[in-house]
């Protein structure tokens, strides 16, 4: 069924931010991607950049339950990215502290079985959108929470559902720009001014570069 959670060989598809580095030091570079596919003994992730084979790795991943933390190695990697894409690599868990193995456990348990592979994660920032076809005018508001595949949206306004929107974050990275679809509205107009309407959006066009910033964003809210 499409949506549907996968699971094959105790892995699940669980879509989450992660951020790496080769080592705790501050200085060393950090490399952002997104999960695939997630299980207690490994992780398969789209990343920005190639990794070397058996390379020693810190893996950062941001749940709606807080961060988990785990050491691992490259398994493999996979061929150079399609455009609009990352490199696939597979991790195989190294070191899991039983604190953060029970946090990766419990994740599993809650969201394993969960229709969607998209975790949301909270996150408020401004967002300012109009009609992909550029009728009407723009709307100001406000995301409440957010994950690869889409967002809830609150608006000054009601948009009804089916449109087309061209959306514009304002992270505190920079403006991150993407097109989405309302999927649902809540009923009815605001009774006060301040008043806000909450709508579903789901994305329909997030290039690779936008996927990554938003990523960055989410593992590393601070």
């Amino acid at each position: 069924m499409p949506g549907a959670i996968v699971r094959t060989l105790g892995r699940f598809r669980i879509h989450l931010p992660v951020v790496h580095r080769a080592s705790l030091l501050a200085r060393t570079p950090v490399g952002v991607g997104w999960t695939r596919d997630l299980s207690e003994s490994g992780v398969c992730v789209e990343l920005s950049q190639r990794l070397r084979p058996r390379q020693t790795v810190r893996i950062h991943l941001q749940t709606d339950g807080g961060p988990i933390e785990i050491e691992g190695t490259v398994a493999w990697s996979g061929d150079a990215p399609a455009p609009g894409g990352g490199i696939l690599h597979g991790l195989e868990f190294t070191e899991v502290a039983p604190d953060q193995l029970r946090a990766l456990r419990e994740l599993l348990q809650c969201r394993g079985h969960a229709r969607q592979v998209g975790i949301r994660l909270p996150l408020e920032v401004a967002v300012t959108c109009c009609p992909h076809d550029g009728s009407g005018r723009p709307l100001e508001g406000t995301s409440g929470d957010i994950s690869q595949g889409g967002m809830l949206l609150r608006l000054k306004g009601r948009v009804e559902p089916g449109t087309t929107l061209t959306l514009t974050l304002r992270t505190p990275s920079g403006p991150l720009s993407a097109e989405g679809v309302v999927i649902w509205a809540d009923p009815g107009e605001p009774q006060a001014e301040e008043d806000l309407i909450r709508h579903g959006i789901r994305f329909t066009a997030l290039g690779w570069s936008t996927s990554l910033s938003l990523g960055l964003v989410l593992a590393e809210p601070a």
